[in-house]
């Protein structure tokens, strides 16, 4: 459990040394070849159909099948790089960690259950600098009802224990969660909103990480401070699942 803690920790105290400010706007996208938009990934559409209803719920894809299905390097800019992507099956990720939320212990060991098969790109937006924006995007495999359940958990532990204090190896450190829930994108999709105060490293900036289902394949995306950039991309990583696994381009 404490391995899993550092881990957790570490994932988000990456994403929030980003200095990138900002959240990019909504708005229709601009032609596929435009600058603006390679230059600038929040530019993109924040909204993509789902397939309930359309496509069979209990389909799982495999881990080379979620590969192919992760979003082009130009989908993040043309000045952004993959830096990796890691086939691994899927665990409780990137949302905090939950040991110290008492309340939700039940819940905390039925999320420590899930497992799926899973695709994770790490990309770095611009040159090689401290201040680097960091972005992962994460797809997971599941049962549409278990994909839904998760969804549920997640909703269910930030109303419990909306904050928690986590020990780490310098000093114990404070998480402040806020969902928002997002409409028409997939089939259902929610915000996290991670303040992290406490010790000499954490200042309370906000990181934003979105959550989408379309199906039973979740989309993951941490962007770190950028809040448009986290929803655009997960818009996009939503209608690449649809399109590329499920067959449907509408």
């Amino acid at each position: 459990m404490r391995e899993a803690i550092h881990a957790g920790i570490a994932v988000w105290a990456v994403t929030l040394t980003t200095l990138l400010a900002g959240c990019g706007g909504t708005g229709a996208p601009s032609d596929a070849g435009s600058s603006a938009e390679s230059e600038d990934p929040s530019r993109a559409p924040s909204t993509a159909p789902g397939v309930d209803g359309e496509a069979d719920p209990d389909r799982v894809f495999t881990e080379a099948r979620l590969k192919a299905a992760l979003l082009p390097a130009e989908a993040f800019g043309e000045r952004a790089k993959v830096t990796s992507t890691d086939l691994a099956l899927f665990g409780p990720y990137g949302h905090g960690d939950w040991g110290g939320c008492e309340p939700a212990e039940d819940l905390v060991d039925e999320l420590n259950g899930f497992d799926g098969a899973g695709a994770l790109q790490t990309v770095r937006s611009g040159p090689v600098t401290e201040d680097a924006q960091v972005i992962t995007v994460r797809l997971v495999s599941m049962p549409a009802a278990r994909a839904v359940r998760y969804l549920e958990i997640q909703r269910r532990l930030r109303e419990i224990c909306p904050e928690v204090t986590v020990d780490t190896e310098a000093a114990p450190v404070q998480e402040h969660h806020e969902t928002q829930e997002i409409a028409a994108l997939g089939d259902e999709a929610m915000l996290d909103i991670l303040r992290v105060t406490g010790g000499d490293e954490y200042d309370g900036s906000p990181s934003y990480a979105v959550d989408v289902r379309v199906g039973g394949v979740l989309a993951i995306v941490n962007a770190g401070g950028d809040r448009g950039a986290a929803v655009s991309l997960a818009s996009r990583a939503a209608q690449r699942i649809r399109a590329e696994l499920y067959g449907t381009d509408g």
